[in-house]
């Protein structure tokens, strides 16, 4: 295997208003002849109005069952097994599912994300879950995606917790990621970029305290901020791109109290909390407290529903576990007692 890797994806980003009116443009392109739609129920009401007027019933729609799952990705593979290309409307999970079938498949694939909850429309990984919620793989495709297609007002308006977990999950790439691209790596072109982009990210979501009001080039920006300049980290840094302390605290929080009430963001802007303060790095903790009301991120343990000792004991459990490799590489021998000591501090 090679010591670092670059990627890049998409090979082609649209973000701009009426961009998908211009769909069929793309798909003339790609010189698709039996795409298929996928998407789900919620997104399938939404969309018209941005669309082509005979758009949805042009081509077959294949309706997600919407979970990455290994069984959801091998039914799909199955169903669009004489497709040439996915055009893929929805969620984080959605496009992490039409990215793996797509390159199982090896054809082309469109994404287009309607909540600007994460990035997940443009990296070359996916988070696959089991069937109770819990991250049980991440998958590197081998292909990039195709083409990533964004329509500013659709996503400005989705409904406003994707709309912080966006701003949360963003803000990670800085708070997570900085304790991997050190000063003594700096050398590196490629990490200095990623560095670069990961301080960006930081100062572009600090900026933002109610992105309902954002219009124009300041919109663009705050959805290029999330979506192109977060998953270049991923491209540029490879392993030293990976998350630390908030996501997993993100999937400890999943696995002991369940998914479907907060969105993933949501979870991490906490876990990005927890990471500065299991740190001790008191100018961050401030600064994240007093961001974070102005955007109705959560900053406690409680305003995510978690207020009895048994579920704070199995977190500190489940974010210790020594071949937790994201967690140990930078916290190395972190036991569950100092988890604890910390998640007692964000009561």
């Amino acid at each position: 295997m090679f010591n670092r890797t670059i990627r890049l994806s998409p090979g082609i980003y649209v973000n701009e208003p009426g961009a998908l009116k211009k769909l069929p443009e793309l798909i003339n392109k790609f010189v698709l002849k039996s795409p298929v739609i996928l998407t789900d129920q919620t997104v399938l009401k939404i969309i018209p109005q941005y669309l082509p007027t005979d758009f949805l019933t042009r081509y077959p729609v294949e309706i997600f069952n919407g979970s990455c799952e290994f069984a959801e990705i091998d039914r799909l593979t199955e169903r669009l097994k004489t497709a040439d290309g996915i055009i893929a409307f929805g969620g984080g999970q959605l496009m992490d599912t039409a990215k793996v079938v797509s390159d199982r498949l090896n054809i082309v694939l469109i994404n287009v994300q309607t909540v600007p909850s994460n990035c997940a429309a443009f990296t070359t990984k996916s988070i696959v879950y089991s069937p109770t919620h819990e991250m049980i793989a991440s998958i590197r495709e081998k292909k990039p995606v195709d083409a990533v297609v964004l329509e500013p007002e659709l996503l400005k308006n989705a409904s406003l917790e994707y709309l912080r977990s966006g701003i949360g999950d963003t803000l990670a790439k800085y708070y997570e990621i900085r304790r991997r691209l050190t000063d003594d790596k700096m050398n590196s072109l490629s990490l200095s970029l990623a560095r670069d982009m990961i301080e960006r990210c930081r100062e572009k979501m600090l900026k933002v305290n109610d992105p309902r009001s954002l219009n124009g080039l300041d919109l663009q920006n705050f959805i290029d901020t999330i979506f192109l300049l977060a998953s270049l980290v991923d491209g540029f840094a490879d392993l030293d791109g990976r998350s630390v302390a908030a996501h997993t605290f993100y999937n400890a929080y999943v696995k002991v109290i369940g998914p479907g009430k907060f969105t993933h963001g949501e979870i991490v802007a906490l876990g990005n909390l927890f990471q500065v303060t299991l740190e001790d790095n008191s100018a961050l903790i401030k600064e994240i407290r007093s961001y974070y009301p102005q955007v109705s991120l959560p900053l406690s343990l409680s305003a995510l529903g978690v207020t009895k000792e048994d579920q704070l004991n199995s977190l500190a459990e489940y974010m210790a576990q020594p071949d937790n490799v994201r967690m140990q590489s930078i916290f190395p021998g972190i036991s569950p007692a100092d988890i604890r000591q910390t998640l007692l501090k964000l009561i």
